[in-house]
């Protein structure tokens, strides 16, 4: 789960799926971001690496070594150039982020902890925040 930091604003909802470390295995690195869309594929929405104490980092990655996974959970590719170092989890967990805008990424996410009470197929795409140019 992602949200903005009020908890009456929904806009920032969405699901953290996927971690990668860019220390080659160490706790270092990001969580590949992805939340369900209107088909219920779950789909990449970008990626957090800030926001963590060192404790909160450890324990994340204890609970996410318990769900790894040798297949990507998305239902279409991310971005491959975000992907080189992935290590797969289920999407299993919920996490809260907190972010500037969304414009089909999330754009200066920070992480927030985690929320156990979400069901995570629940988490969806928010709206916009700034007209996106169709092609």
């Amino acid at each position: 789960m992602v949200e903005d930091g009020d908890p009456a604003d929904d806009r920032g909802d969405h699901r953290r799926r996927v971690p990668r470390s860019s220390s080659g295995g160490g706790e270092r690195g990001a969580l590949i971001l992805g939340v369900y869309d209107e088909s219920n594929r779950l789909v990449y929405i970008g990626h957090v690496g800030t926001g963590f104490t060192m404790a909160a980092r450890r324990a994340l990655l204890a609970q996410l070594k318990a769900l790894t996974t040798t297949d990507s959970p998305f239902d279409q590719s991310a971005p491959s150039w975000r992907m080189t170092a992935a290590r797969w989890v289920k999407p299993q967990l919920v996490g809260t982020v907190e972010y500037r805008e969304f414009i089909g990424v999330l754009r200066h996410p920070s992480w927030r902890g985690l929320r156990v009470e979400i069901v995570p197929s629940g988490v969806r795409l928010p709206t916009r925040d700034v007209p996106f140019p169709r092609a």
